[in-house]
């Protein structure tokens, strides 16, 4: 009995595959070309602390660490603190950190961009009463705000390198 359904299961998964690939349907991150393209491709962004934490997610989204091919994606950020909730106290209890990226990847020896866009994040914060809880807190806002706009950027690279396979 139990074989009988793994038959069927495995019978269903291949059917399955077979009528997306007859549709014209790729997986987005199943193309090797494509994850190795943005594996080859190195970053360059700038010297503030979200800067730090942008480029190393970037690297870890793509896999980049090593990157030594002819693209070069440079990143351009800028930070903005607003308040969200006031206190009965009349206190700033909630921040957002707003996270602006202008980005474009560089074919080596080109100056026009192969792809450039922006993204924009926002991740928010309660601010707790020790000074240091809040500064922890603020960094770790920043940084989830960095790792969306990774991920928001890697995407769009990935778009655009399959829409430039296609063409």
């Amino acid at each position: 009995m139990r074989s009988s359904r793994r038959a069927l299961l495995v019978g269903l998964v291949v059917s399955t595959g077979l009528t997306l690939s007859a549709c014209g349907f790729s997986p987005m991150y199943g193309g090797a070309g494509v994850n190795n393209a943005l594996s080859e491709i190195r970053v360059e962004t700038g010297r503030e602390q979200v800067d730090f934490h942008l480029q190393e997610a970037l690297l870890d989204r793509m896999g980049a660490r090593h990157a030594s091919g002819p693209y070069l994606l440079r990143t351009e950020s800028e930070t903005t603190r607003s308040a969200l909730g006031v206190g009965t106290d009349a206190a700033v209890s909630r921040y957002a950190i707003g996270l602006a990226v202008d980005y474009e990847l560089l074919r080596e020896g080109e100056s026009v961009p192969v792809v450039s866009g922006t993204v924009q994040t926002e991740a928010s914060y309660n601010v707790p009463q020790s000074i240091y809880a809040s500064v922890a807190a603020e960094r770790n806002a920043t940084e989830r705000s960095a790792q969306l706009a990774a991920e928001r950027i890697a995407n769009q690279l990935v778009r655009a390198l399959q829409d430039a396979d296609t063409q």
